[in-house]
């Protein structure tokens, strides 16, 4: 039988759970923090995918399961189901998890012929049981490694992010006995200002653009008077399903404050506040649009992707970020985008530059919310 059919028909989820149960056994919650569901449902696809590829370079005649159905009590998606979810096989599959190495793959095949001998499943006896076992285990170890250093390092990454844009501080004139400067949590002094629906087209240019590039019509609110629906600012995005969002609001309106609530709250794991689903591993990335474009002047070659991993690194002081770091929530849709102050860039020819490059970046990973903030055209600086 083709061996695409057989392995996209077997239910990763049922999987998961019980792997996630085993390991939250061993080691209490810990491994629920460390690794979540999404990221070891990728790592069993991309192990799934490896024995895919590995077994195209042979004719289907050769595949393992050749000789067996895909489909019934005895077929080969019922059989991989129960073989995956076995006590001896959830164990094994855990080590990664739980920094005790790989799985051994030699008892792992010995699990796998008795179980097909038990159930009277026709192995196809010029295939290869090792060889696929061990590809199948090679992967997984890959992308469960890879994976946990991404969970570091976001944790490190969030532990920044919250500290750098969480404490305001206050600067006063220096009187005897009161304190000069001061500090506060943004959440504890924070006023959640209004939103409202913008009903009218768009005023700026530039935004018109990111939604005409898109092909995507973005929903606009505005931080001042016009009509259409009010809500609170941290209702923004459980008010509308759209990806892109664009605040228009005045100088001094709190736009960049709003900017900064957001990011701190996903990075304190607070998603819900923001009407986002609590369950979902979510990455927040804030890019001051001014400082961005002034690094493109001097690094035109980069990418923001690039310049959110010096800002990470290097202004926030946080630890090296692993390649593939930011990639890895921005390909599941996983990361909110919070892009502040395009107005900020006053030249027309770098502006449209960076609206170019926020469209492509956008347009990569458009299964990503973004929100844009703006002054309106009539407040735009000369």
């Amino acid at each position: 039988m083709d061996p695409l059919s057989l392995l996209a028909s077997l239910e990763i989820p049922k999987i998961v759970s019980p792997l996630l149960g085993s390991g939250a056994a061993a080691v209490g919650k810990h491994i629920a923090q460390s690794m979540t569901k999404t990221d070891l449902e990728k790592a069993l696809k991309a192990a799934l995918e490896a024995v895919e590829k590995w077994e195209k370079q042979f004719y289907i005649k050769d595949h393992l399961f050749y000789k067996v159905g895909p489909d019934g009590l005895k077929g080969s998606n019922n059989f991989l189901g129960n073989y995956f979810t076995h006590p001896e096989v959830l164990k094994e599959l855990t080590k990664p998890l739980l920094n005790q190495g790989k799985p051994d793959c030699d008892f792992l095949v010995m699990l796998f012929e008795k179980q097909a001998e038990d159930n009277n499943i026709k192995l196809n006896q010029q295939a290869s049981l090792p060889d696929w076992i061990e590809t199948f285990v090679n992967a997984y170890f890959q992308h469960t490694v890879t994976y946990l250093k991404f969970q570091v390092a976001k944790q490190d990454y969030c532990q920044q992010l919250a500290h750098w844009f969480d404490d305001v501080k206050f600067a006063g004139i220096a009187v005897a006995g009161q304190e000069v400067e001061k500090s506060e949590k943004l959440a504890e002094i924070f006023v959640m200002p209004d939103v409202v629906e913008e009903v009218a087209t768009a005023r700026a240019v530039e935004l018109e653009r990111l939604a005409e590039e898109s092909g995507e019509q973005p929903e606009r609110a505005l931080l001042g008077k016009t009509t259409g629906r009010k809500f609170l600012a941290d209702q923004l995005l459980s008010q509308n399903q759209s990806r892109r969002v664009v605040i228009l609001g005045a100088p001094g309106s709190g736009k960049t404050t709003l900017m900064s609530y957001f990011a701190v709250m996903l990075a304190q794991s607070k998603a819900k506040v923001l009407g986002l689903d609590g369950d979902t591993d979510w990455l927040p990335i804030l890019i001051r649009i001014r400082d961005w474009q002034r690094y493109l002047d001097k690094h035109l070659d980069k990418s923001l992707i690039d310049y959110a991993g010096l800002l990470a690194e290097k202004t926030m002081e946080g630890k090296p970020l692993p390649e593939g770091f930011f990639d890895h929530w921005l390909s599941d849709g996983r990361a909110l985008i919070l892009l502040d102050g395009l107005d900020e860039v006053a030249e027309d020819a770098k502006r449209n530059d960076v609206v170019r490059r926020i469209n492509n970046f956008l347009g990569q990973f458009d299964r990503n919310r973004a929100i844009i903030t703006s002054r309106p055209v009539d407040n735009q600086r000369d």
